[in-house]
């Protein structure tokens, strides 16, 4: 039986660090993570290693200086094999796990993580991960707080998700898709949601979160604190839409928001089924 091998034999050195990333359970990594003495290399000859592993197909680059690790079964066949891309996302970014990707980190989203979101202090811009993935930086500047570690990972916290989620729903499947992630969440920080709406939260924003809690409260009995709701009320100012890039749409007195997205829409989830 002839064997297809798509890799090159190693040498003594390439071996040696092949097996100390896999003795280190790393899968993915950064030279500056490395342990040149440990492996008894320069930190020059080390770059040499590297690029030869990738040239003989055992390890292979992502960008931002990330390389994949690729186990012994899938390199012989010439398949690249990405076993964590939330991890690799954040080897690229200096950040956190927000928006859909950190949804399902904390178990509230069945979304497949094709698209990495990392929230970022002072960088946006979107990177090909290999054939199937990207990593989507998100600036978020001074709202660049809220987050904690979660087993191996940054994350923002339950609290920070949704607020950010919110802010910016074309990166959690519009608002459809958090109220539903939302409906999921049975421990919530209200009180930490608070601080970020006082300190980042336009009126605009909090009237629109206000009439969709209620909307959610109402349909479904989702139990929300009451004085959680007066203190969104408190913040009513001026009329304003749900959805900036539609016209149309109900008015809703109460909060002063124009839903022209419409309840069937935003609750399809618990309609539907």
């Amino acid at each position: 039986m002839n064997l297809n091998l798509y890799t090159k034999p190693l040498s003594h050195e390439e071996q040696k660090f092949y097996l100390y990333l896999e003795s280190m359970g790393k899968n993915s990594f950064k030279v500056s993570e490395i342990d040149n003495k440990r492996l008894g290399l320069s930190k020059d000859y080390l770059y040499v290693v590297i690029n030869r592993l990738e040239k003989k197909g055992w390890i292979t680059g992502v960008g931002k200086g990330v390389y994949l690790r690729l186990p012994a079964s899938t390199a012989l066949e010439g398949r690249v094999y990405l076993e964590d891309p939330f991890e690799v996302g954040l080897k690229m970014y200096p950040g956190y796990l927000a928006f859909q990707s950190a949804l399902r980190i904390h178990g509230l989203s069945e979304y497949e993580p094709f698209t990495v979101f990392v929230a970022t202090k002072n960088k946006s811009e979107t990177i090909s991960l290999l054939e199937h993935y990207e990593v989507k930086a998100v600036k978020l500047g001074k709202r660049f707080t809220g987050f904690k570690e979660k087993g191996k990972y940054n994350v923002s916290t339950k609290a920070k998700t949704f607020f950010d989620c919110f802010y910016h729903p074309q990166y959690a499947g519009g608002y459809s898709k958090v109220l539903k992630s939302l409906h999921l969440t049975e421990e919530m920080n209200w009180v930490e949601m608070e601080k970020y709406l006082d300190e980042f939260g336009s009126s605009s924003l909090c009237q629109k979160i206000g009439y969709m809690l209620s909307l959610l409260h109402k349909e479904t009995e989702y139990k929300l604190p009451i004085d959680f709701l007066e203190y969104l009320k408190n913040r009513i100012k001026n009329k304003t839409k749900l959805d900036f890039a539609l016209r149309g749409g109900k008015y809703i007195k109460e909060w002063m928001v124009v839903d022209n997205i419409g309840e069937r829409k935003l609750l399809s989830w618990w309609y539907n089924g």
